[in-house]
């Protein structure tokens, strides 16, 4: 893309929702939604704003919880660019489910505003809030613990219990943290800065561990884990197409297995319309773009982003910078079956990924020669005011270890990958405004000029001249070789008595660039109207008619 066009829409930004009160007092919420409340969120929206929103529900779970999709827009919200917001990839990432719906929540809140209500003329935003309620319901359980797989149970081992509890409250403290066991041939030790954090004795140093770490809970099986990791479910984020995990915890029987997944893949197969996903989840290549492997990216069958696609990449990078500035996220890699490289890579989305927010950095934090994220995490916690967030070593009796000092204790579950919920409506507000601006640079194809030329008996010259509007291109580079994306058509109708001497009724162009355009002539025999349609459902439709 052109600096000067990048420039320029990087400077359009009219509608910031930031600095908007976006929750009325008795809808503000102090606590992230459980699976109920957020129905009723949802459910809310609708109520208020039937003509823009609607509320589907994809499939149930086996755990019995809605995949749902709220999908926003006016008017036909099929047949125009479209972009995919999906959170709630990973169960024990509660912000990624509140960023979606949040903002669903704000966008909404804003549809009387000119400018936003245009944008809903003309763009359908598909919000799946939650696409691992099972594992995300952990959260607000009896007994809380981080899971990330569903409640389709797959045993991995025939000695396996599947009715045994995967973990055991030690402390009664209603959390399952961690489990230190004094022990002199162990491989853990207390950090030097902190006796709260555990890190990992380095023995080219000299250093000896003193402990074995484990999760909180009893010992399970005749291979001398603490906790039964053999009955498990199935994670979502590991049960996609794309490198997919075969035969690895929590990747299920077989790629696609899953209710969830199912659900999601065979909605946007069919939503020929979204250009776009953005995803809230642990990849992440907004916070810094990938990087082009040329290598990868022209093997036959491709792992690495083809290069147009990599401008794009970095031009939504920097949007990203832009809006997020010192809430920036770190930089994190994609894993194997997540949902995020399927979006790019099997459905020819381009794909954008964040968790929307990570431990920052203390202004007064030293270096840490562990690299401990517990560590950091603590003096962030600490810097910030905000308590009970660790839970002390205690001492317990543990009935496989009776000779042995055992304490429970760390940083609660969940509390590292998801901020205070005081924190949520800013990160929710910055968010929005990026999505908002990233529907702004959608594709948008369009007729600009349609001239005839007159040749003599009876015979003419049309030359139709279409661009793309926007400054993302009509399809991705992967998108081009895939047949599950639509590609641009233009159709010439003729009117009865017309003949065409050249050129073609119906062609399919390639890939149309951001802010470009193409011409296209033909030579009609006869008069009448002909009629050009120009585009596809994720670019939108253009026509125009032309008398000879």
């Amino acid at each position: 893309m052109p600096a000067l066009v990048l420039l320029f829409w990087l400077g359009s930004i009219n509608n910031p929702v930031s600095s908007k009160v976006l929750f009325n007092d008795e809808k503000f919420l102090t606590e992230y939604s459980d699976h109920q409340k957020m129905r009723e969120r949802l459910e809310n929206l609708v109520v208020e704003q039937p003509e823009l929103a609607g509320l589907t529900t994809l499939a149930t779970t086996t755990g019995g919880k809605a995949i749902h999709l709220l999908t926003i827009g006016a008017g036909d919200t099929k047949n125009r660019p479209a972009l995919a917001i999906v959170g709630g990839v990973s169960g024990d990432h509660l912000l990624g489910s509140e960023l979606a719906l949040q903002f669903a929540e704000n966008l909404l809140a804003m549809s009387q505003e000119i400018k936003i209500r245009q944008l809903l003329d003309s763009v359908t935003f598909y919000v799946f809030p939650d696409m691992s309620p099972d594992a995300r319901s952990q959260y607000f359980a009896d007994l809380r613990y981080e899971r990330s797989y569903n409640d389709n149970i797959v045993i991995r081992d025939r000695t396996a219990d599947p009715d045994k509890p995967p973990f055991i409250d030690l402390n009664g403290d209603g959390m399952i943290t961690m489990m230190r066991i004094k022990d002199p041939a162990g491989s853990w030790m207390k950090h030097p800065e902190d006796e709260r954090v555990m890190v990992k004795a380095r023995s080219e140093k000299g250093e000896r561990g003193e402990y074995r770490l484990y999760r909180e809970g009893l010992r399970a099986d005749r291979h001398g884990r603490v906790h039964d990791d053999d009955v498990r479910g199935v994670v979502f984020d590991r049960n996609f197409t794309f490198q997919y995990p075969a035969f690895q915890p929590g990747a299920g029987p077989h790629a696609v297995s899953e209710i969830e997944t199912r659900a999601i893949a065979d909605f946007l197969f069919d939503a020929k319309n979204v250009y776009a996903v953005i995803t809230f989840g642990d990849a992440n290549n907004l916070s810094e773009p990938l990087k082009y492997n040329e290598t990868a990216a022209s093997a036959r069958i491709h792992t690495g982003w083809k290069r147009n696609d990599i401008v794009i990449n970095e031009m939504i990078s920097q949007l990203y910078r832009k809006h997020l500035n010192d809430a920036l996220p770190e930089a994190s890699q994609a894993s194997n079956g997540d949902f995020f490289q399927w979006a790019y890579y099997h459905y020819g989305r381009f794909s954008f990924s964040t968790p929307g927010w990570t431990v920052p950095e203390t202004e007064t934090e030293t270096p840490d020669v562990y690299k401990s994220k517990e560590l950091r995490f603590l003096r962030w916690a600490e810097s910030n005011e905000t308590t009970d967030v660790v839970v002390p070593w205690t001492e317990v009796v543990h009935p496989d270890f009776p000779d042995q000092q055992v304490e429970v204790g760390g940083i609660i579950p969940f509390a590292m990958k998801n901020p205070p919920y005081a924190m949520v409506a800013d990160l929710a507000r910055k968010h929005t405004d990026f999505i908002l601006d990233v529907a702004a640079l959608r594709p948008v194809i369009g007729i600009v000029r349609l001239e005839k030329e007159t040749l003599g008996r009876d015979l003419h010259r049309v030359t139709a001249h279409i661009m793309n509007k926007g400054s993302f291109p009509t399809a991705s580079q992967t998108g081009e070789i895939l047949r599950w994306k639509q590609k641009t058509v233009i159709r010439t109708t003729l009117d009865n008595g017309q003949q065409m001497v050249s050129g073609r009724p119906v062609e399919v162009l390639g890939a149309i660039d951001g802010r470009s355009a193409i011409t296209r002539s033909w030579l009609i025999h006869g008069r009448g109207n002909i009629s050009i349609v120009v585009g596809a459902e994720s670019s939108g439709f253009s026509e125009k008619i032309i008398s000879l």
